[in-house]
């Protein structure tokens, strides 16, 4: 392959590293550093669309050695991947300016994105492992961005400590596969691994054991149960910015190198198995603590991070059943999820610049002085909960349901499939409760007092946080009223690649 093809087929990356490496020159002088929000999202925004481009006449191929694929899964979740990273930098601009040195948050945050392209394209687990420490270490310090702030300190510390632990199970479980196979290459793996279970020569025990350390690495990227219990620390102590890349870039990257995993390399009984449990212990643990923490009165962005967990375990169960059209009614959920979730952050945002807080109560009677904001923000948790208004979460929930119930899945005779899509059903509508009673405070509850002290007038700083609210909420209901056959085409296209 010469480097005109490869130059093609890595167009959005290197995109990216001109623009890592324009932004960071630019945060270093006075003079330039209030141009680097605008050429980060144009980056981004560029690289998106530079993906997108070449989704319909995508050709399966693989460049480097065999390293890197270039399919339309790689080229969709990279367009995912960008496009949601450009929302967040779009809306971030001004609630930034409070921190120290904010022109060097965005290299960062366009290193993370790199790193997440690279994974979900992986072909060789040397790869996949150098993209994870990419995305990996640069939402460390995003995460502990806000130095002089002791919340963000520790949620840095403790996303740490908790990633390192989950790359040294990761590493644990590649060593063991590379033992096994002599390679690291996801196309001589799957057929090494075929030969020897073939052969009856690979030990149960041991194949269980590299499962146990691959799903535990996703299910912590995913911040599903178990493997959740850094995900409220530190999407709390994080800038909201922080939080809502972890919440929807991180996740939309470990689903999508997820998927090219189980399909390519292999997918055991005791990994459906293993997933099938964090799915709905993710559902109970995240919908449950998210009542607790409604009632309680506490911080939004913490309740938005066990809402997190809650749809971490709606999205896998689409990972558990993987069946065609399980796995297409997971890219359709993951999709509506990436826009409803940022969206919803992104109203959390325009909340924390204009009055410093992010507790629920704050929020009361928001609607008497900035309506739009609310009617946006409403839309977003409506269709987190599933109900068909602007219906995109409502069909692409509805989708992810019913290909559980009717996938047949069973271990030791019980019907997961069944189980999984009522676990889910009842997850939602616990759900409901946190959903609509913060909407209930934003428009029935009278004003707070930080309500009441905003001025009429919308600052000027406001309108890029509220314009990348907008495009996600108008996105979304461009999706769920007129575009959700051409999502589900999207998807069967993306199933066609694996196949």
């Amino acid at each position: 392959m010469d480097l005109t093809e490869i130059r093609s087929v890595l167009y959005p990356e290197i995109i990216v590293l001109i623009g890592i490496l324009l932004t960071l020159a630019m945060s270093l002088f006075n003079s330039s550093k209030k141009y680097v929000p605008g050429l980060a999202a144009i980056v981004l925004f560029t690289a998106s669309i530079t993906a997108a481009m070449n989704f319909p006449s995508a050709e399966s191929k693989t460049i480097l050695f065999n390293s890197f694929n270039h399919d339309a899964l790689s080229i969709y979740f990279r367009f995912l991947i960008y496009g949601a990273s450009f929302l967040i930098v779009l809306g971030s601009s001004q609630y930034l300016k409070r921190l120290e040195s904010p022109s060097e948050y965005y290299p960062i945050m366009l290193t993370a994105s790199l790193g997440a392209g690279f994974l979900v394209s992986a072909n060789d687990f040397l790869v996949f492992f150098v993209a994870l420490e990419t995305l990996g270490l640069s939402a460390i310090l995003l995460a502990s961005y806000a130095r002089l702030n002791r919340g963000s300190n520790e949620a840095g510390i403790k996303y740490l400590i908790n990633s390192a632990v989950a790359t040294a199970v990761l590493l644990l479980g590649i060593s063991m596969i590379y033992g096994l196979t002599a390679s690291t290459n996801f196309n001589e793996v799957a057929m090494r691994i075929g030969q020897l279970a073939g052969s009856n020569l690979l030990s149960p025990s041991l194949l269980a054991l590299i499962s146990i350390c691959l799903v535990a690495t996703i299910g912590f990227k995913l911040a599903a149960a178990p493997f959740h219990n850094w995900s409220p620390d530190v999407y709390t102590g994080a800038p909201t910015t922080t939080t809502v890349f972890l919440s929807v870039v991180s996740k939309v990257a470990a689903l999508g190198f997820a998927i090219r995993l189980f399909h390519f390399v292999f997918l055991t009984q005791e990994m459906a198995l293993l997933i099938s449990v964090l799915a709905i212990l993710s559902i109970i643990i995240g919908n449950y603590v998210g009542v607790i923490q409604m009632i309680s009165r506490g911080s939004v962005k913490r309740l938005l991070a066990y809402s997190s967990i809650a749809q971490a375990g709606y999205l896998l169960i689409g990972l558990a059943v993987f069946q065609g059209r399980s796995v297409a009614a997971l890219i359709m959920y993951l999709t509506v999820y990436a826009l409803m979730n940022t969206g919803a952050f992104l109203a959390l945002i325009y909340f924390e610049q204009t009055t410093g807080s992010d507790e629920i109560y704050d929020m009361s009677g928001l609607i008497k002085k900035r309506p739009g904001v609310v009617i946006a923000a409403s839309l977003c948790l409506v269709n987190l909960a599933g109900l068909p208004f602007i219906p995109a979460g409502f069909i692409a929930k509805f989708y992810l349901f019913s290909s559980a119930y009717t996938s047949g899945l069973s271990f030791y005779g019980i019907d997961f499939g069944l189980v999984l899509a009522l676990v889910g059903l009842i997850g939602s509508l616990i759900g409901l409760f946190y959903y609509l009673y913060l909407i209930k405070i934003m428009v029935v509850d009278e004003p707070s007092t930080l309500v009441k002290q905003l001025d009429d007038k919308e600052p000027e700083g406001n309108c890029l946080v509220k314009l990348s609210l907008y495009l996600s909420v108008v996105l979304m209901a461009v999706i769920g009223i007129f575009g959700m056959d051409l999502l589900r085409g999207v998807a069967s296209t993306v199933l066609r690649a694996l196949n």
